[in-house]
């Protein structure tokens, strides 16, 4: 994952995983198990709580954020972010649907049973090394199968949307948020028999 501004995460509710078979046969897989229960990561938990995420989803969404946003001068990292911990906060405001699948694509990423499977891990995504787990991020990006690719660019939109958000990171980036929402000289908009821009100057309605 390379640093680039992102939009809002692109997710409804017909389901992330629902796009491929495989990948609801392999939730249904996760009743049982010694390798689906293999315990990933274990980070302390935000001192004010968190609202949609469990510990271990936490932790594994914090791992992830750690490759995409490592130390570099003049931008602040994953953990002074507190990526995974702005993410509970944009999970919160989302339809219950939504982010109870983004949950389990989470829950899906740290699975060792579910890495066995597609890359030959049978350790979570969140113990391994950052090589291993730079690996294992590509082997999503670039699945054959639609649900591990849909849930890869979920993820990832998300962890960006989070990370942008941050005054630090904004402030990294140049740009100068606008104060209010009133332009003196703003285009002004008379209906579609003008054009799209007609006239110039004056202020918004």
């Amino acid at each position: 994952m390379s640093p680039s501004p992102v939009g809002p995460p692109s997710l409804s509710r017909r389901g992330l995983l629902k796009r491929g078979l495989f990948g609801g046969a392999l939730l249904a897989l996760g009743g049982g198990g010694l390798l689906w229960t293999r315990e990933g990561l274990s980070l302390p938990l935000p001192p004010e709580g968190l609202k949609v995420l469990g510990a271990r989803e936490y932790a594994t969404l914090q791992a992830m954020a750690r490759r995409a946003f490592q130390p570099r001068e003049g931008w602040p990292d994953a953990d002074t972010v507190r990526v995974a911990f702005l993410v509970d906060g944009l999970l919160a405001g989302l339809d219950p649907v939504v982010a109870n699948e983004v949950k389990a694509v989470v829950g899906l990423f740290d699975n060792a049973l579910a890495g066995l499977l597609f890359t030959g891990h049978v350790t979570p995504f969140s113990r391994l090394g950052p090589e291993a787990q730079d690996a294992v991020l590509e082997s999503w990006r670039t699945s054959r199968l639609v649900f591990r690719r849909g849930g890869y660019h979920a993820l990832r939109g998300l962890l960006y949307a989070a990370y942008y958000s941050h005054p630090a990171a904004m402030a990294a980036t140049g740009f100068v948020a606008p104060e209010g929402f009133h332009v003196a000289d703003a285009p002004v908009w008379r209906g579609p028999a003008d054009g799209p821009f007609a006239g110039s100057g004056g202020g918004t309605p």
